[in-house]
């Protein structure tokens, strides 16, 4: 018997070893620079992580956009409901909600996926909508408007897929990702465009730029030098701290590359909250005539791009897991 007791004593501590030898990198071997994460929390993410999503079927539990937490949306079992005569309509238990101009089901699930398709013209725009021209297919987290506070933190990741048609838009930007807080006739506090050329911050036509809008002196471009072709799916991991220049922080990351790392302002002096998050095709220069005819010219009649399984985790500065390394539980 003690023996036995001896024993279990040292595989106790032989796992306990191996558990605290567990360091989660990333892939240019830099840590999160925030915050020195425990290596013991790490390991336990991770047993988290497999018990939630890292099974083999995937299955969606998720939440509204307050919840705190990882939610999780697979798609495979959300369905959108039918809807007519306007622009939204919530899905998900209303977790989530679409957003189409100018008609209806320009998302639809395919195939264990978000598909999002933009035709300027075809069909043409319903009379409920306030533009001329299809320009917007996205869903976004519900309720509208979720007003996180200061200090609030969230992780997002996705995967996104440019459809086999795709052809870069030298002339109209347009963007697949931006969080909105709501102030009418601003731009988003954050997003990810598609450049067009000559466009701010590169100027390549195609290249992904993060941009942030949240100061007062105008929006800031920064190039990822990352131009996606047709087919191409991008695997997005983004993280931000809603906060002002001394603890705001802003990083994204595409295909596991570091490709934005800032800290600095990410809300509004004038309104300093954290906003909704949205997804899909947002193609402003589609709103007149002659942004459809720019694109139209280059041989461009639509857009059609797919989203994979969504992953979010919120967290208040009371959360146990404030500021620590989730990298792994949102990555796609």
């Amino acid at each position: 018997m003690k023996l036995i007791t001896i024993l279990l004593i040292i595989g106790v501590l032989s796992i306990s070893s191996d558990i605290g030898s567990i360091v989660f990198r990333f892939q240019d071997s830099t840590e999160f620079t925030k915050q020195a994460f425990s290596q013991e929390k790490s390991f336990n993410q991770g047993l988290d992580l497999f018990n939630s999503v890292g099974d083999s079927i995937c299955k969606t539990k998720g939440g509204k956009a307050s919840d705190t937490g990882l939610k999780v949306w697979c798609w495979e079992d959300v369905s959108i409901p039918s809807y007519k005569g306007e622009k939204s309509v919530g899905f998900s238990d209303n977790q989530l909600k679409i957003d189409s101009e100018c008609s209806e089901e320009q998302v639809t699930i395919e195939k264990g996926k978000i598909k999002f398709n933009v035709n300027p013209v075809v069909p043409s725009s319903s009379e409920w909508c306030d533009n001329k021209f299809n320009m917007r297919a996205e869903i976004s987290t519900s309720p509208w408007l979720v007003n996180h506070p200061k200090g609030t933190e969230e992780w997002f990741g996705w995967s996104y897929t440019l459809g086999d048609d795709y052809i870069i838009d030298e002339d109209n930007p347009w963007l697949f990702f931006q969080v909105h807080e709501g102030t009418r006739g601003k731009t988003p506090l954050i997003a990810l465009w598609f450049m067009n050329k000559g466009g701010q911050g590169s100027g390549n036509a195609g290249e992904i730029h993060v941009v942030n809008s949240s100061s007062n002196y105008g929006n800031h471009f920064y190039p990822s030098k990352i131009i996606p072709k047709a087919g191409q799916t991008l695997n997005i991991v983004l993280h931000v701290v809603w906060g002002d220049a001394y603890n705001g922080l802003l990083q994204v990351w595409i295909d596991g590359v570091l490709v934005h790392d800032r800290q600095g302002r990410t809300v509004r002096f004038s309104n300093p909250v954290g906003g909704n998050a949205k997804w899909g095709i947002y193609k402003w220069p589609w709103r007149s005539i002659d942004g459809v005819t720019k694109s139209q010219k280059q041989g461009i009649t639509h857009l059609q791009t797919f989203m994979g399984p969504l992953n979010i985790i919120t967290r208040k500065p009371e959360d146990k897991d404030y500021l620590s390394n989730s990298y792994t539980l949102v990555s796609p």
